[in-house]
């Protein structure tokens, strides 16, 4: 298994270089993404019965609040919804395509963190004041002790 992080949309590989191409929370970040398709299935970076998994940042129908839209404009987001994607997809060449809507999965993760974070708030909050306490303790031997910098450093 290799990894590598590069543009997609310049970085050029051999002919069936990959069995998978996985992308995750990116794409969204990509203009014109019929082209990048393209370059996964007509440019022949996948092996036959390769396949790709993409998973990313999508929206629903227009019209969106100003909010989101405001939202999506400083973040330079290029979105569209998974019916949208699963057609780009289509167009570049790639059969058996599945373009699901996972909203539900993911607000249920974020639901179980927020109340795992919510149930840890005490500890966590009393940790920070430890550790605090503890590095005002290190900060304060650091004037009596140069031998105590390192340990002050790696603890922040």
């Amino acid at each position: 298994v290799h990894f590598e992080v590069a543009d997609a949309t310049k970085r050029e590989f051999p002919e069936a270089s990959f069995d998978v191409v996985y992308s995750r929370d990116t794409i969204l970040h990509i203009d014109d993404k019929l082209a990048l398709f393209k370059r996964f299935h007509v440019s022949s970076w996948l092996k036959p019965g390769g396949q790709v998994l993409i998973t990313d940042y999508c929206c629903g129908e227009k019209p969106w609040t100003p909010q989101f839209q405001e939202y999506v404009k400083q973040r330079g987001y290029i979105l569209y919804t998974p019916p949208q994607y699963g057609k780009f997809l289509q167009q570049a060449g790639f059969s058996n395509v599945r373009a699901e809507d996972r909203t539900a999965q993911f607000m249920q993760v974020i639901q179980t963190e927020l109340q795992r974070a919510a149930a840890m708030k005490d500890e966590f909050i009393k940790g920070r004041e430890e550790n605090a306490s503890i590095g005002q303790t290190q900060s304060h031997r650091h004037k009596h002790d140069s031998s105590r910098v390192t340990t002050v450093t790696s603890a922040r």
